[in-house]
């Protein structure tokens, strides 16, 4: 009893010390619980690889080759350990032959897709939005038409796509959830399931006067921005002494810049949704040359006793007529923000819904409003960060939510001279120039691992 008392005193005499003391304790003690539980989770998700890999090996199957196409510089350079810790262990003790190859510039996973000569049992993207976009494009862009099934590892800072397949939830955000989110994306490749997803291939219009040969697409799975959030958002690591703060302090000190981009004034075009008709029905099977193309190789000779596998009839989508699919909507728009983004996003928390059927596909067109006041707009982008609704205007959109199948999205602001503003749209978190674009949905265009 004495010692509790004396105890107590010397607390309370020194309760400054006592409560620096206090809290470091209680921080250690939930630092050593968090990677005390990382490290059972790991040896679950390795438990489970390595038993895969035993009865494979005991069926004598083909060991599946996959490449890593892994990001170094993503999530501030931490995407490589991140790798290392919680991904490459679970696919290697399945038994797979990984590759990996580690992109050093803007566009080198793209090419590096685009000019592979074989692909592999699978693609691993191993970075953020802009490393799954590049890869996709360069996919999309084969000469071949070949494709192999892609799995998204979440190393990068902004993960849309491996966040909605993976992340549990409404779980908080913290490194125990975001090694489950990784660990489970690594293990979704093992498990082998797959789901088609929508992309939205992106054209730069040429003009005119341009006798230059057409750019090739930019392909997408997620979201085009243009506007102020986007603009300042991408200021935030400038402020980085502010640590976990730096997003809020971002929009904080820019709201009232005028050098960003306060008025997206375009006209659009855009026609409606179509399941399918003589005008579209390319768009709505990218792969439609390419099959053709597989059905008119020769067989080999002892493809004759080989019995084909039955396949349902494919709908003949030249003979079916929608008036409405070739009728031009145009509006003309002056917002601060415009977002136009495929259903594989979904700013509400939840994963995104599977889309097998073609008349669930379409792009969702959101013009925002003018902002009245720097006040305003950072209250309402901060609401949007709390909530992490990146791809969602302010809900006092101009035209509210237009549901499209192209869209045609042409800026009469420019950058003419060279002290005018460098003007930039944002596709999948990476920043391209303001051009002329059209923007077409490709419904069903590639297979993703899920979990």
């Amino acid at each position: 009893m004495a010692f509790v008392l004396r105890f107590a005193k010397t607390i309370r005499n020194n309760w400054k010390k006592s409560t620096v003391f206090g809290s470091a304790v209680a921080y250690g003690v939930s630092y050593s619980k968090e990677k005390y539980e990382i490290k059972q989770l790991m040896r679950y998700y390795c438990t489970e690889a390595s038993r895969y890999g035993d009865v494979k090996i005991g069926q004598n199957q083909r060991t599946p080759k996959v490449i890593v196409l892994l990001n170094p510089a993503a999530n501030r350079k931490d995407s490589e350990e991140d790798f290392q810790n919680y991904c490459e262990p679970i696919l290697h003790l399945a038994g797979f032959e990984v590759d990996i190859v580690k992109t050093d510039s803007e566009g080198h996973a793209r090419r590096y897709v685009e000019e592979l000569a074989t692909l592999p049992d699978a693609l691993i993207v191993g970075g953020g939005d802009g490393t799954l976009s590049e890869a996709v494009s360069g996919m999309k862009r084969r000469s071949d038409g070949s494709q192999c099934p892609i799995g998204v590892l979440p190393l990068g800072r902004t993960n849309t796509m491996a966040r909605k397949l993976f992340a549990a939830e409404g779980a908080k955000h913290s490194d125990l959830e975001n090694v489950r989110t990784m660990a489970n994306a690594a293990y979704a490749v093992i498990a082998g399931k797959k789901e088609k997803k929508d992309v939205m291939r992106i054209e730069v219009l040429p003009s005119v006067a341009d006798e230059t040969p057409p750019e090739k697409p930019v392909y997408a799975l997620g979201t085009l921005q243009w506007g102020a959030f986007r603009d300042i958002l991408a200021l935030r690591d400038k402020y980085w002494y502010t640590a976990s703060l730096r997003d809020y302090t971002a929009f904080l000190f820019n709201a009232f810049d005028g050098g960003h981009t306060w008025n997206c004034k375009a006209r659009l075009a855009y026609t409606e949704p179509c399941t399918g008709c003589s005008n579209c029905y390319r768009d709505l099977d990218d792969q439609w040359a390419v099959k053709k193309q597989q059905e008119q190789q020769p067989r080999r000779w002892w493809s004759m006793f080989v019995p084909r596998s039955k396949t349902p009839p494919k709908t003949d989508y030249t003979k079916i007529v929608n008036e409405k699919c070739s009728v031009r909507h145009e509006i003309e728009i002056d917002p601060s923000e415009l977002v136009i983004k495929t259903q594989n996003v979904d700013d509400t928390g939840t994963e995104a819904v599977e889309q097998p059927e073609r008349n669930e596909s379409k792009l969702q067109l959101v013009v925002g409003e003018q902002v009245d006041s720097g006040f305003g707009f950072i209250s309402e982008s901060w609401s949007r960060l709390r909530q992490r609704k990146y791809f969602e205007c302010p809900s006092k959109a101009t035209e509210g939510v237009i549901s499209a199948r192209t869209i045609e999205l042409l800026p009469e602001r420019l950058k003419v001279e060279e002290t005018d503003p460098d003007l930039y749209y944002s596709i999948d978190n990476e920043a391209y120039e303001v051009r002329p674009v059209r923007v077409t949905l490709v419904p069903n265009a590639i297979e993703v691992f899920t979990f």
